[in-house]
């Protein structure tokens, strides 16, 4: 991953409203799975853009295939507070006058783009975190109480991988994508949390957990086939229709070791014990177990 900044004198931006004449525009880049992506903005703002832009990538990088450019700009009104405006390629993503949640939309939005474009893996939503040299994959869509439980495991002594992504080579390897872990203590804001230590080696997945959040629900695991584990990893795969048969034949090497479960969760701490329960007890998956199972249930 390559990353730089450079202050220009240029008074236009990728989009409206531009940064005011006079002021020198911040432009920082970053490049990783074959994306730069670069952020126009002011000194004043420089210090809200999420620092590196895209975490550290431990794949070989290859020659940049694709550009994206957005823009951080800030509008000051005379009669409110100032507006700060985030736009992808000339357009308007979000307009805030919380310069935090609109910093937060920019991160998202930069790895939302990175992961629907690059061909050099298989991004899906889930939260990741490795065990005695194992990935345990936990997909779900954002809000769906991923970091949460990433939290609660790595509390229990898993390493950290990702709250949002799980990068899959195409040989099947999950690599981690660490950003800032983030909680939310409440509607409104995140809790920001670096969890030290950056992960370098990719993982072979071991258990894949499809559990949804229900206030006082039990705790009832049911085993997964392989087809339904690869299904629930599909069903949150980014780049699904541009890539399908790149995705499906990934995700057959990565489920292909697994072990996957679903069940409905409540608290995170209290479901992160028992998934480190039911591992421990449950013998774990082999490549030769998941080969065993072809045809019917797979799509």
């Amino acid at each position: 991953m390559t990353e730089s900044m450079a202050t220009t004198a240029e008074d236009t931006v990728l989009s409206p409203p531009a940064i005011a004449a006079g002021t020198s525009v911040v432009t920082a880049r970053c490049s990783a799975y074959g994306i730069e992506v670069a952020v126009d903005t002011s000194d004043d703002l420089f210090g809200y853009l999420p620092s590196p832009l895209i975490p550290p990538s431990t794949m070989r990088e290859s020659r940049t295939r694709q550009r994206i450019g957005f823009a951080f700009t800030q509008t000051r009104c005379a009669d409110g507070p100032p507006l700060f405006t985030v736009a992808e390629e000339g357009v308007q993503v979000l307009s805030s006058s919380d310069a935090e949640l609109a910093a937060r939309v920019l991160e998202s939005q930069i790895h939302l783009k990175v992961a629907a474009l690059t061909d050099q893996a298989v991004f899906v939503h889930a939260g990741v975190v490795g065990l005695d040299g194992r990935a345990l994959v936990i997909p779900g869509p954002s809000r769906s109480g991923k970091s949460t439980l990433v939290d609660a495991l790595v509390s229990a002594g898993a390493t950290y991988y990702s709250d949002e992504y799980a990068v899959i080579d195409v040989d099947g390897r999950i690599h981690a994508f660490p950003r800032e872990l983030r909680l939310r203590d409440g509607l409104a804001r995140d809790r920001r949390v670096s969890l030290g230590g950056e992960p370098t080696e990719p993982l072979e997945a071991a258990w894949v957990f499809n559990l949804r959040y229900q206030a006082g629900a039990v705790w009832e695991p049911k085993e997964l086939t392989p087809g339904q584990t690869l299904l629930t990893l599909l069903a949150n795969s980014v780049a699904v229709r541009r890539r399908s048969e790149v995705t499906v034949r990934t995700l057959r090497l990565a489920t292909a070791p697994a072990q996957g479960w679903y069940s409905l969760r409540a608290d995170a701490a209290e479901t992160a014990k028992q998934i480190l329960q039911l591992i421990n007890r449950t013998p774990g998956a082999t490549q030769a177990r998941s080969q065993g199972h072809a045809g019917e249930d797979r799509p």
